[in-house]
């Protein structure tokens, strides 16, 4: 009997609100159109009609139409007041009247329909807060809320939160009116990267910038925060920065989502992850130089041929047109093709220097005055044939250093007794390679058929991508060598020697006697037929 009078209640209860008014015990309904504010020591100020009853938001309803229909009504009876009377710091203007489809009236705030919720048994409760993460007390100044909604993009078509043709609510951020904010993929940590300098593009993707008085209580405020964008404020969230969609003319659209493909503009939402730190080294796909290695200003990095033991070479007067590149900590791209693990430093102080497999990366400054070339450009590759770009991916590399045997003596490029810096090429992990002077075109005549001589002189094979400005690809081929591949340059196959052991060693020039293995150079004659 208890249960069934419960349930009768319920009924009556959603029956007097539908015509106006919110019956409850000795509830007055003549006061149900006198709205109030009521503060809250944790939700802070939201409405309630002249009896002290709460009213509420419904993310659903973020195109400012009900979505509340049918069993829901049983536990968030509408709100209608045909003569609504504000009460102190309400705008009455803020309130509008819409038709259901059931052809009942329900009293619209700030685009928002109002309901009560019946677990509320008295006056001051808001027992209907954050239920099922919907339902939200209605405050009159949300300085972002929430929406649940289908996405629909630009193209007409409907997404998932994965950004998947597909149906599907989706819960995301609005701003007051409603308005769909979004993230962008290519930002970074408090760094917004699309808007340009001067604004141009601004109406595009406008930033989005609001004072936080007041959220729904499933957002936290410590989350959001705020960064200069050439002058202008703009709020972030988990360090996003957020956007409006310039094509989101009506309260509660999200066509942003496929512009200009989907994903590429997420909707900002408590689903959104924390924004990743900007990279300190990034690659640049360049149309004539392919992946180079770039600051995050997309200034190009080089590479010095003369450090072949990875040790800075270029030191004094050098630096004016060479700057060293440092960063505080190495941050890469997440998902791309750098891996921080090749980054390390030399140097510390004002000395320390950042490395990418053992190299020392340097700025290019044109005017040998310190200024580093403007971004996007490469004019320190090939310099004096000895600076490089850096790039990721090189297949070979060029070294220019001294000569020094395994006889422990310096060697000029002509295998005599001297010094002096002799460029040859190296593998992309800067091991010297060799010919060897038996060999004639694309035979190796060295390596025996069990290979039980290969730790002495290893032969060399890789694909050749990616070469140093002056290497000529055409240069290269193939040989195979008792089932094995191994690399030929001008027809002389290639080794390394077993007994260099660290970076830059080029101990096989003296063995068994000096010349016998030269080192292969840009001047390396085509091999004897």
């Amino acid at each position: 009997m208890q249960y069934f009078l419960k349930k009768i209640n319920t009924l009556l209860i959603a029956l007097l609100a539908s015509i106006g008014f919110f019956s409850c015990s000795d509830d007055d309904p003549v006061n149900v159109g006198i709205v109030t504010l009521q503060t809250s020591s944790t939700l802070g100020e939201f409405l309630v009609d002249g009896n002290g009853r709460t009213l509420y938001f419904f993310t659903k309803d973020v195109d400012g139409q009900s979505a509340c229909t049918g069993a829901c009504l049983t536990d968030w009876p509408i709100y209608n007041a045909p003569d609504l009377q504000p009460g102190p710091g309400i705008d009455v203007n803020d309130f509008t009247t819409i038709t259901r489809g059931d052809g009942s009236q329900q009293t619209v705030y700030k685009g928002w329909p109002l309901y009560y919720y019946t677990g509320d048994d008295a006056a001051g409760e808001t027992n209907g807060e954050a239920v099922g993460q919907v339902w939200f007390v209605a405050k009159p100044n949300y300085s972002i809320m929430l929406a649940n909604a289908q996405l629909v993009g630009h193209d007409g078509k409907s997404y998932t939160s994965t950004y998947q043709e597909g149906t599907g609510e989706t819960q995301y951020f609005v701003d007051s009116q409603g308005r769909t904010l979004y993230t962008f993929i290519r930002d970074y940590n408090n760094i917004n990267k699309f808007t340009a300098p001067d604004l141009s593009n601004n109406a595009v993707w406008p930033i989005f910038h609001v004072d936080i008085d007041a959220l729904p209580s499933t957002v936290n405020e410590s989350d959001f925060g705020e960064i200069d964008v050439y002058g202008n404020p703009q709020l972030t969230y988990k360090g996003n920065p957020l956007y409006y969609f310039g094509q989101d003319a009506n309260r509660g659209e999200n066509k942003g989502v496929s512009f200009p493909m989907p994903g590429i503009w997420p909707v900002a939402g408590p689903q959104t992850t924390v924004a990743p730190e900007q990279p300190t080294i990034m690659v640049r796909n360049d149309p004539t130089f392919g992946s180079v290695l770039t600051d995050n200003q997309n200034r190009t990095l080089y590479f010095f041929a003369r450090e072949t033991k990875g040790t800075g070479a270029c030191t004094g007067g050098c630096l004016n047109r060479w700057p060293i590149f440092n960063a505080d900590e190495i941050i890469v791209p997440q998902g791309g093709i750098l891996e921080a693990a090749d980054f390390g430093s030399i140097g510390d102080g004002a000395t320390k220097q950042l490395t990418y497999r053992g190299r020392p990366l340097y700025y290019y400054a044109p005017g040998n005055d310190g200024v580093i070339e403007a971004a996007g450009q490469n004019g320190g590759d090939n310099f004096g044939t000895v600076w490089f770009a850096a790039k990721p991916d090189y297949s070979l590399m060029v070294a220019s250093a001294q000569l020094i045997g395994l006889d422990g003596k310096n060697y000029t490029s002509a295998y005599a007794e001297g010094t002096g810096f002799t460029r040859y090429f190296t593998d992309a992990a800067g091991r010297t390679l060799y010919a060897f002077t038996n060999d004639t075109e694309n035979t190796n005549t060295f390596t025996l058929a069990d290979f039980s001589n290969d730790g002495a002189w290893p032969i060399f094979h890789a694909l050749i991508e990616h070469l140093p400005t002056g290497m000529n690809a055409d240069d290269f081929g193939e040989i195979d060598v008792h089932g094995r591949k191994q690399l030929t340059y001008r027809g002389w196959p290639l080794y390394y020697f077993g007994q260099d052991t660290a970076q830059g060693d080029n101990k096989g020039v003296s063995v068994p006697t000096p010349g016998k293995w030269p080192v292969v150079t840009n001047d390396t004659a085509p091999a004897p037929q």
